[in-house]
């Protein structure tokens, strides 16, 4: 798999941390910036992070699927479990079907103009399993633009 092709699919799990946000506490509408970093271990120097920007409404904020960069809700092929929001801080579990099937499990803290996460995840490619550690912080950037 190259890494490029690699990434995607990573970037594309953070999709399940978007799953979790279903309880979130409340957070300000408008525009945020999202940093997504991937490690791994072997990998050289690592991935540049990848950054995006999108406007939310609360609405969006209560919509896991409108939170998460990428998220095609039909056709994911991962589920959470084990939601807990404490606090602050929602803690979850995942699982990923089909080719490169993950599992994992992640963490996001939140402050309402800011947030920040982890998801740990175990990717089976070939007879090898690949660990990452993704980590991700979204800010308000102000409101959206029109």
């Amino acid at each position: 798999m190259t890494l490029p092709k690699f990434l995607a699919l990573a970037i594309g799990s953070f999709a399940i941390a978007g799953t979790a946000l279903a309880a979130a506490p409340k957070m300000k509408e408008g525009l945020w910036e999202i940093t997504v970093k991937m490690n791994m271990p072997g990998m050289p120097a690592g991935a540049p992070p990848q950054v995006m920007q999108r406007c939310f409404t609360q609405k969006d904020f209560e919509n896991p699927d409108k939170m998460a960069p990428g998220n095609d809700s039909k056709s994911s092929r991962c589920e959470t479990s084990d939601y807990k929001l404490q606090g602050n801080t929602a803690t979850w579990k995942m699982a990923c079907q089909g080719e490169n099937a993950m599992t994992g499990a992640g963490s996001m803290t939140f402050s309402g103009a800011s947030y920040t996460g982890t998801n740990k995840m175990a990717m089976r490619h070939g007879d090898q399993t690949m660990n990452m550690t993704m980590n991700y912080a979204g800010r308000h950037l102000g409101p959206c633009k029109k």
